[in-house]
């Protein structure tokens, strides 16, 4: 079973188990202060009533966390496959006969994002992979999504031969435009995109980017 497989078998469980009783009970209720309306001196009407509406507002909070809890898990999972297909797509843009590579995931501290968030970090990864597969030659790539306040970072690391960053102009020069257009939509969302690599080594992608959009940054 998935994780979301998971939670949403608990949150049918939670909704079976104390969701729908509170209910039956708020409509037991209504029906026996409907049945007394009739006998307006009866003072454990009101009473009855109060009850009612107390077991109805905590109804509605309930299912308002659970509404809530499972868009969460509808998003995270959006997110996932979002960034499964990113890897896809970066293995498939590699050359036909390099290795392909096994990609771990570490998505446990990701934000809900904004679509616009969401949709450069996918860029990100899908270059940070090709690369990774294309040059490096990389067995191993791991994504990591962390969420701090204010920001979302996004590690894109590899265990493949890495390479001087000294040549990275060289290789923008030369018509390797992929990190260069990557770090000015980065930068144009006001945050900050860094490669650190080194021959032997692998390479780490590493970007930072606001949750709330800002001015381009310097």
């Amino acid at each position: 079973m998935t994780e979301v497989e998971l939670v949403t078998s608990r949150l049918a469980s939670h909704l079976h188990d104390e969701v729908m009783p509170w209910l039956a009970l708020s409509l037991f209720r209504a029906d026996r202060a409907i049945a007394r309306a009739g006998a307006p001196e009866d003072g454990s009407v009101l009473a009855e009533l109060a009850a009612l509406r107390a077991e109805l507002a905590r109804s509605l909070e309930r299912l308002r966390h659970l509404a809530a809890s499972l868009r969460r898990v509808h998003r995270a999972a959006q997110l996932r496959a979002a960034l499964e297909a990113s890897v896809a797509c970066g293995i498939g843009d590699a050359d036909a006969g390099a290795p392909e590579p096994e990609v771990s995931f570490d998505l446990s501290q990701a934000a809900i994002l904004p679509p616009d968030v969401t949709e450069l970090i996918c860029q990100v990864v899908r270059e940070g992979v090709a690369n990774a597969v294309r040059h490096g030659r990389a067995r191993n790539i791991r994504v990591e999504l962390r969420r701090e306040p204010g920001r979302i970072r996004l590690e894109v690391a590899d265990d493949g031969c890495g390479f001087d960053r000294a040549k990275l102009k060289d290789l923008a020069r030369q018509g390797h435009l992929g990190l260069v257009l990557l770090r000015q939509a980065v930068r144009a969302r006001g945050g900050r995109l860094r490669v650190n690599s080194r021959p032997g080594a692998g390479t780490r992608l590493l970007v930072a980017l606001p949750l709330v959009r800002t001015q381009y940054r310097s």
